[in-house]
């Protein structure tokens, strides 16, 4: 697996979602922002697609618990 996929399952897992909508919210989110495939996305995308992954998150989670992911996910991309 590339860095760059194995990017975008740590964000599923960092979400909270469960895994049977975590991928498809994420790569919703990014596709928003202009991002074809995950499996290229670079850390900038997933900062960019960062509201998009919060408003999606909020349909399924409470708002508490999409502020905790949503910090794991930035620490994440901060490397």
């Amino acid at each position: 697996m590339s860095t760059l996929g194995k990017l975008f399952d740590e964000v599923v897992a960092h979400s909270g979602l469960a895994m049977i909508i975590g991928p498809g919210t994420v790569q919703r989110a990014l596709a928003a922002v202009g991002v074809a495939s995950p499996d290229g996305a670079s850390p900038d995308d997933y900062r960019r697609a960062l509201p998009q992954i919060k408003a999606r998150m909020l349909v399924y989670l409470r708002p508490e618990e999409v502020e905790r992911a949503i910090h794991k996910i930035e620490s994440l991309l901060r490397g």
